[in-house]
């Protein structure tokens, strides 16, 4: 029987080179920007600050075709209506009047993705009424311009977030992450899984 043991030497991030520094931030990038925590981010964003609980995301940002972001789901009665964080939004430009006039008719607003791309013009949103007058149609298209306006906004906003949290980071803060987790590197860059080994003494 025979015992192997492999020995690598570790670099912290400060001892690489210009070239492997970079090669050692795509590698913690891919380890610590998780895309599910940035998901996470979008939809808290969606909730604390405009007051929308039922939206979420479909994202694709590879520097590809048809690379984006886009919302699906809906914003509900409440969430148009009685929530002040999206109503001035959602309203802008619409007297109180109308927008009492529309109370009864308007239920919602649908964004249902369409097609196999995620970016913003994947998604077709509609209204959801019941039989609405002309006059009152003619106030319910004034809000889904609104909300389109937004959405097409907060869309692009996200994906300009997205791009830099999956392939942007400084060496300030590459040196502060590697500092707290501790995180060592080969001389390639490749960020090393310390569990796998000893400290040689």
């Amino acid at each position: 029987m025979k015992q192997l043991t492999k020995t690598v030497t570790a670099y912290s991030f400060g001892e690489l080179d210009d070239v492997t520094r970079e090669d050692a931030k795509r590698n913690v990038l891919e380890y610590e920007r998780l895309p599910e925590f940035f998901s996470q981010d979008v939809t808290e964003d969606l909730k604390e600050n405009f007051g929308l609980h039922h939206l979420k995301t479909f994202y694709s940002l590879s520097y590809c075709q048809g690379d984006g972001l886009c919302l699906y789901g809906k914003i509900n009665f409440e969430e148009l209506f009685d929530n002040v964080k999206f109503k001035k939004t959602a309203f802008k430009g619409i007297h109180h009047k109308q927008i009492q006039s529309i109370y009864d008719e308007l239920q919602g607003i649908d964004f249902e993705h369409r097609g196999r791309y995620y970016h913003a013009n994947s998604v077709c949103i509609e209204s959801h009424e019941y039989n609405p007058t002309d006059r009152q149609q003619a106030i319910i298209e004034k809000v889904i311009g609104n909300v389109k306006a937004w959405y097409f906004s907060f869309c692009e906003e996200w994906e300009k977030r997205g791009y830099e949290y999956f392939y942007e980071i400084s060496d300030e803060y590459m040196a502060m992450i590697c500092d707290v987790n501790d995180f060592l590197f080969t001389d390639e860059g490749v960020l090393i899984n310390q569990n796998e080994y000893t400290e040689a003494v």
